[in-house]
């Protein structure tokens, strides 16, 4: 990436700008530590039985006799014990790394709506120009943006940046322009739309920050640091869309 002070910056639109935070905000995100809870010992508890004394009156004649004190009980403090498990022995999140992205691995970047998304190649099924116009049907999600034919079989394409952020896109118009791809996942069934590709490229482990913590995010694999791109967990998107 280039520092030179005099290159002129990018001058980014408004929704691209606020995609672009939100990004960097996600390459910069703190991990969360949980805090661990030391056990409290009670103070001993001092219950020595007292000793009482008997007065036995027998025949005018005052005696006392002293009484063999009870056997003591022993009183065990009550404390909370902490129970070590494998997940508390460390209190940072372990990385979520799917099986292919266990070795270096081959990916596709591409961008829909401002937004730089990477996708595994092993998740695609087939790659196809959009060179047909879409059938709209009533009554869809907002990330619903139209049926196309591709091999003798219908693909439902799917705007991405709407799926799995709503909160920060507007409604897809239906006269969206035409991109430039769709990129066939799954059975074939479902495409995500794509704007523009780049050149394929090999990530290794390193090169992403992994997600970590079941059900969060579940739809971001990860995030690649140098391309300041999510990479996608296609098999989450499928789940989202209600794939079966």
């Amino acid at each position: 990436m280039s520092t030179d002070p005099n290159k002129p910056k990018a001058v980014l639109h408004a929704p691209e700008q606020a995609i672009d935070t939100y990004l960097a905000a996600l390459l910069s995100e703190v991990e969360e530590y949980q805090e661990t809870t030391q056990p409290i010992l009670a103070p001993p508890v001092d219950e020595t039985p007292k000793l009482a004394k008997v007065v036995e009156i027998r025949q005018g004649v005052h005696t006392e006799a002293p009484v063999q004190a009870p056997p003591a009980i022993e009183i065990v403090p009550s404390v909370d014990t902490a129970v070590e498990t494998p997940e508390s022995l460390s209190s940072e999140p372990v990385e979520i790394i799917p099986e292919w992205g266990r070795s270096s691995f081959q990916c596709l970047p591409f961008k829909v709506r401002g937004m730089n998304l990477v996708v595994p190649l092993t998740a695609l099924s087939s790659i196809t120009e959009w060179d047909q116009d879409l059938t709209q049907i009533p009554g869809q999600p907002d990330w619903y943006m139209g049926v196309f034919v591709h091999r003798d079989q219908r693909v439902v394409v799917i705007d991405t940046a709407q799926l799995i952020m709503p909160e920060r896109m507007e409604k897809v118009s239906d006269k969206r322009r035409r991109g430039s791809h769709v990129l066939i996942i799954g059975d074939g069934r479902w495409g995500l739309a794509c704007d523009s590709l780049q050149s394929p490229l090999v990530l290794e482990k390193e090169s992403v920050r992994w997600r970590r913590g079941e059900g969060y995010r579940s739809w971001m694999a990860g995030t690649v640091i140098d391309q300041l791109s999510v990479l996608l967990n296609v098999d989450a998107l499928l789940d989202m869309v209600g794939h079966k």
